[in-house]
C-alpha cells in the first residue's frame, strides 16, 4: 500500500507557523493585563493611603483649600483607575478575540487535514478493490 503523503505539508506547516505566532501575541496580551491590574492595584492603595492621612487631617483640623486639593486628588485617581479599567476590559476583548480566532484557525486546519486523510483512504480502497478485481 502507498505510504501516506499530505499533499498540503507546506500549507499546514505555514498555518502552523501562523497559530505559533498568534500564540505568542495572546501571551504579550496576558502579559499587558496582567501589568494594567498591578497598575490599578498600586492605584487603589495610593488611594486608600492619601484617604487616610487626609482623615487625619481632618480630626486635626483642615482647611476649605486643602480639603479641595484631597477632593481633586481623588477625582484623579479616579479617573485614572477607569481609564485602567476600560483599557483592561478592551485588551481582554481582544484577548476573546484571538483565542476565538485560534479556536476557529485549528478547527479549519483539523478539518483540511481530515479531509485529507479521508480521501487518501478512498484512494487507497478503490486502489485495493481496482487489483483485486483485476486478480479475479
Amino acid at each position: 500500500m502507498k505510504k501516506f503523503a499530505f499533499s498540503l505539508e507546506k500549507v499546514l506547516g505555514f498555518k502552523q507557523q501562523t497559530l505559533d505566532v498568534k500564540k505568542n501575541e495572546l501571551a504579550l496580551l496576558q502579559m499587558k493585563l496582567t501589568e494594567l491590574e498591578k497598575e490599578i492595584y498600586a492605584l487603589n492603595d495610593q488611594f486608600t493611603a492619601t484617604n487616610r492621612k487626609m482623615l487625619e487631617e481632618l480630626q486635626n483640623g483642615l482647611s476649605a483649600g486643602d480639603m479641595l486639593i484631597y477632593k481633586t486628588y481623588f477625582n484623579t485617581l479616579n479617573q485614572k483607575i477607569l481609564h485602567l479599567i476600560d483599557q483592561k476590559k478592551a485588551d481582554i476583548v481582544a484577548v476573546n478575540s484571538e483565542i476565538s480566532g485560534l479556536e476557529k484557525l485549528r478547527d479549519k486546519q483539523l478539518t483540511e487535514y481530515l479531509k485529507q486523510i479521508q480521501k487518501s483512504e478512498e484512494l487507497a480502497m478503490d486502489e485495493y478493490v481496482g487489483q483485486a478485481r483485476g486478480a479475479v
